[in-house]
Protein backbone atom coordinates (compact mmCIF):
# COMPACT_ATOMS: atom_id res chain seq x y z
CA UNK A 1 0.00 0.00 0.00
CA UNK A 2 1.55 3.66 -0.71
CA UNK A 3 2.09 5.33 2.23
CA UNK A 4 2.09 8.90 0.44
CA UNK A 5 -1.41 8.35 -1.07
CA UNK A 6 -2.07 7.83 3.30
CA UNK A 7 -0.55 11.45 3.69
CA UNK A 8 -2.65 13.35 1.28
CA UNK A 9 -6.31 13.03 3.20
CA UNK A 10 -4.42 12.78 6.59
CA UNK A 11 -3.14 16.12 6.19
CA UNK A 12 -6.20 17.59 5.00
CA UNK A 13 -8.06 16.37 8.36
CA UNK A 14 -5.05 17.36 10.78
CA UNK A 15 -5.24 20.74 8.84
CA UNK A 16 -9.42 21.17 9.55
CA UNK A 17 -8.58 19.79 12.98
CA UNK A 18 -5.98 22.60 13.94
CA UNK A 19 -8.26 25.28 12.90
CA UNK A 20 -11.55 23.82 14.46
CA UNK A 21 -10.39 24.78 18.18
CA UNK A 22 -9.36 28.42 17.22
CA UNK A 23 -12.70 29.30 15.56
CA UNK A 24 -15.00 27.41 18.82
CA UNK A 25 -12.34 27.98 22.21
CA UNK A 26 -14.04 30.70 23.97
CA UNK A 27 -10.52 31.55 25.82
CA UNK A 28 -7.80 33.17 23.79
CA UNK A 29 -5.26 35.56 24.98
CA UNK A 30 -6.32 38.37 22.62
CA UNK A 31 -10.08 37.88 24.07
CA UNK A 32 -8.57 37.86 27.62
CA UNK A 33 -7.21 40.89 26.78
CA UNK A 34 -9.62 43.03 25.66
CA UNK A 35 -11.47 41.51 28.75
CA UNK A 36 -9.34 43.21 31.31
CA UNK A 37 -9.02 46.07 29.53
CA UNK A 38 -12.78 46.34 29.69
CA UNK A 39 -12.76 45.45 33.53
CA UNK A 40 -10.55 48.60 33.81
CA UNK A 41 -12.61 50.97 32.06
CA UNK A 42 -15.88 49.82 33.71
CA UNK A 43 -14.13 50.48 37.21
CA UNK A 44 -13.09 53.40 35.96
CA UNK A 45 -16.44 54.71 34.66
CA UNK A 46 -17.93 53.30 38.42
CA UNK A 47 -15.10 55.70 39.99
CA UNK A 48 -16.13 58.69 37.88
CA UNK A 49 -19.84 58.00 38.58
CA UNK A 50 -19.44 58.09 43.03
CA UNK A 51 -17.30 60.50 41.96
CA UNK A 52 -19.83 62.89 41.06
CA UNK A 53 -22.38 61.18 43.52
CA UNK A 54 -20.13 62.17 46.63
CA UNK A 55 -19.65 65.89 45.08
CA UNK A 56 -23.56 65.85 44.99
CA UNK A 57 -24.33 64.76 48.79
CA UNK A 58 -22.21 67.66 49.93
CA UNK A 59 -24.93 68.78 52.45
CA UNK A 60 -25.35 65.57 53.69
CA UNK A 61 -24.13 64.08 57.00
CA UNK A 62 -20.94 62.31 56.28
CA UNK A 63 -22.13 59.25 57.82
CA UNK A 64 -25.48 59.25 55.83
CA UNK A 65 -23.64 59.73 52.83
CA UNK A 66 -20.96 57.13 53.14
CA UNK A 67 -23.83 54.50 53.42
CA UNK A 68 -26.06 55.84 50.06
CA UNK A 69 -22.43 56.07 47.81
CA UNK A 70 -21.98 52.17 49.19
CA UNK A 71 -25.15 50.99 48.08
CA UNK A 72 -24.65 53.26 44.42
CA UNK A 73 -21.74 51.23 44.33
CA UNK A 74 -23.18 48.33 44.87
CA UNK A 75 -26.17 49.11 42.24
CA UNK A 76 -23.76 50.81 39.61
CA UNK A 77 -21.68 47.28 39.91
CA UNK A 78 -25.37 44.94 39.64
CA UNK A 79 -25.75 45.38 36.02
CA UNK A 80 -22.56 44.64 34.57
CA UNK A 81 -22.45 41.49 37.45
CA UNK A 82 -25.93 40.53 35.51
CA UNK A 83 -23.51 40.64 32.17
CA UNK A 84 -20.92 38.30 33.22
CA UNK A 85 -23.53 35.91 34.25
CA UNK A 86 -25.25 36.59 30.71
CA UNK A 87 -21.75 36.15 29.00
CA UNK A 88 -20.25 32.73 31.57
CA UNK A 89 -24.03 31.16 30.63
CA UNK A 90 -23.58 31.77 26.76
CA UNK A 91 -19.93 30.02 26.75
CA UNK A 92 -20.88 27.20 28.79
CA UNK A 93 -23.93 26.59 26.52
CA UNK A 94 -21.36 27.15 23.69
CA UNK A 95 -18.69 24.65 25.48
CA UNK A 96 -21.98 21.86 25.51
CA UNK A 97 -22.60 22.12 22.10
CA UNK A 98 -19.40 21.91 21.27
CA UNK A 99 -18.61 18.74 23.19
CA UNK A 100 -22.48 17.60 21.80
CA UNK A 101 -20.98 17.57 18.27
CA UNK A 102 -17.36 16.50 18.70
CA UNK A 103 -19.29 13.03 20.81
CA UNK A 104 -21.23 12.99 17.29
CA UNK A 105 -18.54 13.08 15.21
CA UNK A 106 -16.34 10.46 17.30
CA UNK A 107 -19.07 8.22 17.61
CA UNK A 108 -19.79 8.35 13.34
CA UNK A 109 -15.62 7.96 12.89
CA UNK A 110 -16.04 4.60 15.19
CA UNK A 111 -19.16 3.28 13.43
CA UNK A 112 -17.04 3.85 9.91
CA UNK A 113 -14.02 2.54 11.22
CA UNK A 114 -15.98 -0.53 12.10
CA UNK A 115 -17.54 -0.92 8.71
CA UNK A 116 -13.79 -0.16 6.77
CA UNK A 117 -12.33 -2.68 9.17
CA UNK A 118 -14.72 -5.12 8.27
CA UNK A 119 -14.53 -4.31 4.46
CA UNK A 120 -10.62 -4.40 4.38
CA UNK A 121 -10.70 -8.29 5.97
CA UNK A 122 -13.24 -9.34 3.32
CA UNK A 123 -11.70 -7.53 0.47
CA UNK A 124 -8.45 -8.83 1.43
CA UNK A 125 -9.90 -12.53 1.65
CA UNK A 126 -11.26 -12.06 -2.10
CA UNK A 127 -8.04 -10.80 -3.17
CA UNK A 128 -6.38 -13.44 -1.77
CA UNK A 129 -8.93 -16.42 -3.11
CA UNK A 130 -8.79 -14.87 -6.29
CA UNK A 131 -4.67 -14.37 -6.66
CA UNK A 132 -4.48 -17.95 -5.42
CA UNK A 133 -6.61 -19.53 -8.29
CA UNK A 134 -4.63 -17.19 -11.18
CA UNK A 135 -1.65 -18.45 -9.61
CA UNK A 136 -2.72 -21.98 -10.04
CA UNK A 137 -3.87 -21.64 -13.83
CA UNK A 138 -0.83 -19.90 -14.14
CA UNK A 139 1.32 -22.65 -12.60
CA UNK A 140 -0.32 -25.55 -14.44
CA UNK A 141 -0.04 -23.96 -17.81
CA UNK A 142 3.55 -23.36 -17.11
CA UNK A 143 3.89 -26.73 -16.49
CA UNK A 144 2.35 -27.60 -19.67
CA UNK A 145 -1.26 -28.53 -18.03
CA UNK A 146 -2.92 -25.94 -18.60
CA UNK A 147 -4.71 -24.50 -21.42
CA UNK A 148 -4.29 -25.78 -24.67
CA UNK A 149 -1.98 -23.84 -27.66
CA UNK A 150 -3.88 -22.04 -30.79
CA UNK A 151 -2.08 -24.92 -32.63
CA UNK A 152 -3.23 -27.55 -31.02
CA UNK A 153 -6.78 -26.54 -31.62
CA UNK A 154 -7.07 -27.31 -35.03
CA UNK A 155 -4.88 -31.18 -35.04
CA UNK A 156 -6.66 -34.46 -34.58
CA UNK A 157 -10.35 -32.61 -35.25
CA UNK A 158 -12.67 -35.24 -36.61
CA UNK A 159 -14.75 -32.23 -38.05
CA UNK A 160 -14.66 -28.66 -39.34
CA UNK A 161 -17.44 -28.21 -36.03
CA UNK A 162 -15.59 -29.58 -33.48
CA UNK A 163 -12.82 -27.42 -34.78
CA UNK A 164 -15.16 -24.19 -34.46
CA UNK A 165 -16.15 -25.21 -31.06
CA UNK A 166 -12.76 -25.78 -29.67
CA UNK A 167 -11.87 -22.41 -30.90
CA UNK A 168 -14.59 -20.66 -29.44
CA UNK A 169 -13.81 -22.74 -25.82
CA UNK A 170 -10.42 -21.25 -26.55
CA UNK A 171 -11.29 -18.02 -26.87
CA UNK A 172 -14.08 -17.97 -23.79
CA UNK A 173 -11.53 -19.64 -21.50
CA UNK A 174 -9.12 -16.62 -22.36
CA UNK A 175 -11.69 -13.90 -21.97
CA UNK A 176 -12.54 -15.60 -18.50
CA UNK A 177 -9.00 -15.76 -17.41
CA UNK A 178 -8.69 -11.69 -18.57
CA UNK A 179 -11.85 -10.84 -16.85
CA UNK A 180 -10.73 -12.59 -13.45
CA UNK A 181 -7.88 -11.44 -14.41
CA UNK A 182 -8.86 -7.31 -14.30
CA UNK A 183 -11.67 -8.32 -11.31
CA UNK A 184 -8.68 -9.23 -9.26
CA UNK A 185 -6.67 -5.36 -10.03
CA UNK A 186 -10.09 -3.75 -9.18
CA UNK A 187 -10.36 -5.52 -5.88
CA UNK A 188 -7.04 -4.72 -4.86
CA UNK A 189 -7.55 -1.23 -5.31
CA UNK A 190 -10.79 -0.99 -3.94
CA UNK A 191 -9.20 -3.16 -0.68
CA UNK A 192 -6.22 -0.80 -0.65
CA UNK A 193 -8.55 2.59 -0.73
CA UNK A 194 -10.04 0.91 2.24
CA UNK A 195 -7.11 0.28 4.01
CA UNK A 196 -6.02 4.14 3.33
CA UNK A 197 -9.45 4.99 4.52
CA UNK A 198 -9.26 3.02 8.08
CA UNK A 199 -5.77 4.17 9.17
CA UNK A 200 -7.24 8.09 7.77
CA UNK A 201 -10.05 7.61 10.29
CA UNK A 202 -8.19 5.82 12.88
CA UNK A 203 -5.84 8.83 12.94
CA UNK A 204 -9.21 11.35 13.29
CA UNK A 205 -10.23 9.54 15.84
CA UNK A 206 -7.39 9.92 17.91
CA UNK A 207 -7.20 13.48 17.00
CA UNK A 208 -11.55 13.82 18.30
CA UNK A 209 -10.54 12.02 21.64
CA UNK A 210 -8.17 14.49 22.69
CA UNK A 211 -10.84 17.20 21.29
CA UNK A 212 -13.26 15.45 23.52
CA UNK A 213 -11.57 15.90 26.59
CA UNK A 214 -10.12 19.30 25.60
CA UNK A 215 -14.41 20.02 25.62
CA UNK A 216 -14.92 18.72 28.74
CA UNK A 217 -12.27 21.03 30.40
CA UNK A 218 -13.62 23.93 28.94
CA UNK A 219 -17.18 22.74 29.39
CA UNK A 220 -15.96 22.18 33.23
CA UNK A 221 -14.61 25.92 33.31
CA UNK A 222 -17.99 27.51 31.87
CA UNK A 223 -19.58 25.66 34.34
CA UNK A 224 -17.35 27.11 37.24
CA UNK A 225 -17.54 30.81 35.62
CA UNK A 226 -21.33 30.06 35.53
CA UNK A 227 -21.75 29.19 38.49
CA UNK A 228 -19.16 32.30 39.92
CA UNK A 229 -20.88 34.92 37.94
CA UNK A 230 -24.02 33.99 39.44
CA UNK A 231 -22.93 33.63 43.17
CA UNK A 232 -20.98 37.34 42.79
CA UNK A 233 -24.72 38.35 41.02
CA UNK A 234 -26.75 37.10 44.27
CA UNK A 235 -24.04 38.26 46.59
CA UNK A 236 -24.39 42.04 44.88
CA UNK A 237 -28.30 41.57 45.28
CA UNK A 238 -28.46 40.44 48.84
CA UNK A 239 -25.78 43.42 49.84
CA UNK A 240 -27.91 45.81 47.85
CA UNK A 241 -31.15 44.79 50.44
CA UNK A 242 -28.82 45.02 53.38
CA UNK A 243 -27.33 49.03 52.42
CA UNK A 244 -31.10 49.72 51.80
CA UNK A 245 -32.17 48.93 54.80
CA UNK A 246 -28.94 50.80 55.96
CA UNK A 247 -29.67 53.35 54.36
CA UNK A 248 -33.53 54.11 55.55
CA UNK A 249 -32.31 53.50 59.12
CA UNK A 250 -29.46 56.63 58.55
CA UNK A 251 -31.88 59.01 56.99
CA UNK A 252 -34.11 58.58 60.28
CA UNK A 253 -31.03 59.12 62.40
CA UNK A 254 -30.73 62.69 60.17
CA UNK A 255 -33.66 63.50 59.50
CA UNK A 256 -33.63 66.89 60.48
CA UNK A 257 -31.13 67.67 57.93
CA UNK A 258 -33.14 67.74 55.77
CA UNK A 259 -34.94 71.01 56.61
CA UNK A 260 -31.29 72.55 55.48
CA UNK A 261 -32.32 71.32 51.99
CA UNK A 262 -34.64 73.12 50.92
CA UNK A 263 -35.49 74.33 47.80
CA UNK A 264 -34.41 77.63 46.81
CA UNK A 265 -36.85 80.07 45.06
CA UNK A 266 -34.44 82.15 43.43
CA UNK A 267 -30.93 81.93 41.90
CA UNK A 268 -29.98 85.62 43.69
CA UNK A 269 -27.46 85.33 46.15
CA UNK A 270 -27.58 88.34 48.93
CA UNK A 271 -24.23 87.45 49.89
CA UNK A 272 -22.91 88.45 46.50
CA UNK A 273 -25.22 90.72 45.59
CA UNK A 274 -24.52 93.03 48.55
CA UNK A 275 -20.84 93.15 47.42
CA UNK A 276 -21.70 93.57 43.32
CA UNK A 277 -23.54 96.86 45.08
CA UNK A 278 -20.87 97.93 46.94
CA UNK A 279 -18.11 96.93 44.06
CA UNK A 280 -20.19 99.16 41.89
CA UNK A 281 -19.76 102.16 44.16
CA UNK A 282 -16.31 102.03 44.37
CA UNK A 283 -16.32 101.99 40.45
CA UNK A 284 -18.42 104.98 40.32
CA UNK A 285 -16.15 106.58 43.00
CA UNK A 286 -12.72 105.88 41.19
CA UNK A 287 -14.41 106.83 37.84
CA UNK A 288 -15.41 110.78 39.34
CA UNK A 289 -11.92 110.39 41.12
CA UNK A 290 -10.33 109.95 37.43
CA UNK A 291 -12.62 112.42 35.79
CA UNK A 292 -11.84 115.47 38.56
CA UNK A 293 -8.23 114.75 38.11
CA UNK A 294 -8.55 115.05 34.18
CA UNK A 295 -10.35 117.83 34.61
CA UNK A 296 -7.79 119.91 37.00
CA UNK A 297 -5.30 118.76 34.73
CA UNK A 298 -7.02 120.22 31.90
CA UNK A 299 -7.90 123.32 33.57
CA UNK A 300 -4.28 123.56 34.44
CA UNK A 301 -3.16 123.20 30.80
CA UNK A 302 -5.58 125.06 28.99
CA UNK A 303 -6.38 122.03 27.17
CA UNK A 304 -9.99 121.24 25.58
CA UNK A 305 -10.78 118.24 27.29
CA UNK A 306 -10.18 114.55 26.77
CA UNK A 307 -12.36 111.88 26.53
CA UNK A 308 -14.46 109.36 28.97
CA UNK A 309 -12.90 106.02 29.95
CA UNK A 310 -14.13 102.86 30.95
CA UNK A 311 -14.21 101.33 34.44
CA UNK A 312 -11.22 100.39 36.38
CA UNK A 313 -12.20 96.78 36.28
CA UNK A 314 -14.09 96.25 32.61
CA UNK A 315 -13.10 93.53 30.55
CA UNK A 316 -13.60 92.78 26.63
CA UNK A 317 -15.64 89.28 26.10
CA UNK A 318 -12.98 87.52 25.63
CA UNK A 319 -10.41 86.08 27.22
CA UNK A 320 -12.15 83.45 29.68
CA UNK A 321 -10.66 80.44 30.92
CA UNK A 322 -11.30 77.71 33.41
CA UNK A 323 -10.42 77.84 37.05
CA UNK A 324 -8.39 74.28 37.01
CA UNK A 325 -8.02 72.29 33.90
CA UNK A 326 -10.31 69.17 34.93
CA UNK A 327 -13.36 67.65 33.67
CA UNK A 328 -16.85 69.61 34.55
CA UNK A 329 -19.00 66.91 36.33
CA UNK A 330 -22.28 68.57 37.22
CA UNK A 331 -23.76 71.30 35.26
CA UNK A 332 -25.70 74.22 36.34
CA UNK A 333 -29.86 73.99 37.11
CA UNK A 334 -31.90 72.27 38.73
CA UNK A 335 -31.83 68.86 40.67
CA UNK A 336 -33.44 66.21 42.26
CA UNK A 337 -31.33 65.52 45.82
CA UNK A 338 -29.99 61.62 45.08
CA UNK A 339 -30.96 60.91 48.79
CA UNK A 340 -33.92 63.18 50.14
CA UNK A 341 -35.71 63.67 46.42
CA UNK A 342 -35.99 67.47 47.16
CA UNK A 343 -35.32 69.56 44.49
CA UNK A 344 -32.74 72.55 44.57
CA UNK A 345 -30.44 74.68 42.25
CA UNK A 346 -26.79 73.91 41.62
CA UNK A 347 -26.33 77.37 40.83
CA UNK A 348 -22.56 76.80 39.47
CA UNK A 349 -20.54 73.80 38.15
CA UNK A 350 -18.53 71.57 40.01
CA UNK A 351 -14.68 70.36 38.87
CA UNK A 352 -13.73 67.07 40.35
CA UNK A 353 -9.59 67.76 41.10
CA UNK A 354 -7.37 66.15 43.95
CA UNK A 355 -6.74 68.77 46.91
CA UNK A 356 -3.71 71.36 46.81
CA UNK A 357 -4.48 71.66 42.97
CA UNK A 358 -3.85 75.27 42.32
CA UNK A 359 -6.70 77.45 41.31
CA UNK A 360 -6.85 80.39 38.72
CA UNK A 361 -8.73 83.01 37.96
CA UNK A 362 -11.10 82.33 35.25
CA UNK A 363 -10.49 86.42 34.20
CA UNK A 364 -9.07 89.39 34.79
CA UNK A 365 -10.00 91.14 37.68
CA UNK A 366 -10.08 92.27 41.64
CA UNK A 367 -10.36 89.86 44.68
CA UNK A 368 -13.44 91.73 45.92
CA UNK A 369 -14.00 88.64 49.39
CA UNK A 370 -12.18 86.25 51.04
CA UNK A 371 -15.47 84.20 53.23
CA UNK A 372 -16.49 81.42 55.22
CA UNK A 373 -18.95 79.64 55.63
CA UNK A 374 -20.50 76.11 56.70
CA UNK A 375 -22.01 75.55 53.05
CA UNK A 376 -19.42 77.28 50.83
CA UNK A 377 -16.56 76.59 53.22
CA UNK A 378 -13.47 78.95 52.50
CA UNK A 379 -14.75 81.34 49.24
CA UNK A 380 -12.67 83.35 47.25
CA UNK A 381 -15.26 86.24 44.93
CA UNK A 382 -13.43 88.41 42.02
CA UNK A 383 -14.75 91.07 40.18
CA UNK A 384 -14.33 91.37 36.70
CA UNK A 385 -16.23 94.71 35.88
CA UNK A 386 -19.11 95.46 34.01
CA UNK A 387 -20.45 93.75 30.64
CA UNK A 388 -23.25 94.33 29.05
CA UNK A 389 -24.23 96.87 32.09
CA UNK A 390 -24.15 93.81 34.90
CA UNK A 391 -21.25 93.39 37.35
CA UNK A 392 -19.82 89.87 36.77
CA UNK A 393 -18.30 87.99 39.63
CA UNK A 394 -16.97 84.53 39.76
CA UNK A 395 -16.59 82.55 43.30
CA UNK A 396 -14.38 79.25 44.32
CA UNK A 397 -15.99 77.13 46.91
CA UNK A 398 -14.39 74.81 49.34
CA UNK A 399 -10.95 75.74 48.96
CA UNK A 400 -7.98 74.50 51.05
CA UNK A 401 -6.98 77.92 51.29
CA UNK A 402 -5.96 81.33 49.51
CA UNK A 403 -3.05 82.70 47.54
CA UNK A 404 -4.14 86.52 47.01
CA UNK A 405 -5.74 89.34 49.56
CA UNK A 406 -8.61 90.92 49.62
CA UNK A 407 -8.19 94.24 46.41
CA UNK A 408 -5.52 91.88 44.56
CA UNK A 409 -5.54 92.70 41.14
CA UNK A 410 -5.53 89.24 39.19
CA UNK A 411 -5.22 88.36 35.27
CA UNK A 412 -6.66 85.30 33.84
CA UNK A 413 -4.98 82.30 35.41
CA UNK A 414 -3.63 83.54 38.48
CA UNK A 415 -3.46 81.55 41.03
CA UNK A 416 -6.20 82.59 43.85
CA UNK A 417 -6.34 80.07 45.92
CA UNK A 418 -6.04 75.79 45.95
CA UNK A 419 -8.82 73.24 45.98
CA UNK A 420 -9.80 71.77 49.34
CA UNK A 421 -12.83 69.39 50.73
CA UNK A 422 -13.40 72.69 53.10
CA UNK A 423 -17.30 73.08 54.14
CA UNK A 424 -20.30 70.75 53.29
CA UNK A 425 -18.02 68.77 50.59
CA UNK A 426 -17.70 65.12 50.97
CA UNK A 427 -14.55 65.34 48.84
CA UNK A 428 -11.88 67.26 47.00
CA UNK A 429 -13.34 69.35 44.30
CA UNK A 430 -14.30 72.94 43.22
CA UNK A 431 -17.39 74.57 43.07
CA UNK A 432 -17.17 77.19 40.66
CA UNK A 433 -20.25 79.87 40.12
CA UNK A 434 -20.53 82.93 37.92
CA UNK A 435 -23.02 85.59 38.82
CA UNK A 436 -24.59 89.14 37.17
CA UNK A 437 -25.05 91.86 39.82
CA UNK A 438 -25.49 89.17 42.25
CA UNK A 439 -27.56 86.64 40.37
CA UNK A 440 -26.08 83.25 39.25
CA UNK A 441 -25.90 82.41 36.04
CA UNK A 442 -24.51 79.48 33.55
CA UNK A 443 -21.26 79.69 34.23
CA UNK A 444 -21.04 77.94 30.90
CA UNK A 445 -22.28 81.30 29.58
CA UNK A 446 -18.75 82.30 30.06
CA UNK A 447 -16.05 79.26 30.40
Amino acid sequence: MSRSSLHRPLSMIAAVLVALPMVISPYSPAMAEGSKEDKIAEREEVERQLEDLRIELGDVNTELADTYLALAETELMIPQAQEDLETAQAELEEAREEDRRIGERLTAAEEEEERLSGAVEEGQEEVDRSGGELATTALNAYKGGGMPSPSTIYLGNQSPQDAVDRSMNYRLTLASQGTRLDTLRTDQVVTENSAERLTAVREEINELKKDAEEAVERTEKAEEEASRAKQELDDLYEKQQIQRDDLEEKKKQYEGDQSTLETRSSTLDSEIEELARQERERERKERERREREQSNSASRSGGGGGGGSSSSGSSNSGGWVYPVNARLNSNFGWRVHPIYGTRRLHAGVDFPVACGVPVGATHSGRVIARTYNSGAGNKIILSHGIHNGRLVTSSYHHLQGFAKPVGAQVSAGTTVGYVGTTGSSTGCHLHFEIHEDGNAVNPGKYI
